[in-house]
């Protein structure tokens, strides 16, 4: 199924409560017709029956890890700052929808053929919003010092960003692999959706507050 995204502002929702399993972009001169996202606050989504933790692929570097889990640890802004100010981030990059996908909704194909790994992932709690997406985290273990492993530590800071959906909908589109490059991605000005924030704050990224705790794994785990 191919998705075209055909708006230029999307209005987007996150809850209370945000659950998650757990090559180079190219980003270009900044398009200002970009539209915002609004975030508001909603019910947490009802959660479903334990069973065997999801293992959901997740790009470090622009290399494909395993992560299992997760353990989310609710409020950690408030219960835990020094914690949360020295986590790494986790970040969910969302593919934007022009309606909200409901249970059972179907696979995504980009019109560059790309897939998200969540395709989609109905996490428990995590609003429908966001349920195409991909994972990026800042290392991993056996990538060495300079390869950032050195910043893989639990828990992780869920970030979540949202793609301009004219970026996405390219034929070039490459997704984002590595938290340098949504560090250039943010720099370039087109790439996301800005979210309404406090003045000061990056205008890219929401942080729901939590921490999750989200070891990476064997694929065959």
């Amino acid at each position: 199924m191919s998705v075209r995204f055909s708006f230029v502002a999307v209005a987007v929702v996150v809850g209370t409560v945000f659950v998650v399993g757990c090559d180079r972009a190219t980003p270009v001169q900044p398009d200002r017709s970009a539209g915002v996202a609004s975030v508001s606050q909603i019910p947490a989504a009802a959660a479903t029956p334990a069973g065997k933790p999801e293992i959901d692929p997740t790009y470090a570097n622009g290399t494909t890890v395993y992560m299992i889990g997760p353990q989310l640890i609710q409020g950690a802004r408030e219960s835990m700052p020094q914690a949360y100010a020295h986590a790494e981030e986790l970040y969910i990059v969302v593919y934007p929808q022009t309606t909200v996908p409901a249970p059972g909704a179907p696979p995504i194909t980009l019109p560059s053929g790309y897939q998200p790994q969540c395709d989609p992932c109905f996490h428990p709690g995590l609003p429908p919003q966001f349920v195409y997406h991909d994972h990026v985290i800042t290392g991993a273990p056996g990538m060495g010092a300079n390869g950032t492993a050195g910043a893989y530590k639990a828990p992780w800071k869920i970030v979540i960003v949202l793609y301009n959906p004219t970026y996405a909908s390219s034929t070039g589109f490459i997704p984002i692999k590595s938290a340098t490059d949504i560090d250039a991605a943010e720099a370039a000005g087109n790439v996301f959706l800005p979210f309404n924030h406090t003045p000061g704050a990056n205008p890219y990224e929401f942080e729901p507050g939590n921490l999750l705790i989200c070891p990476t794994v064997s694929s065959k785990a």
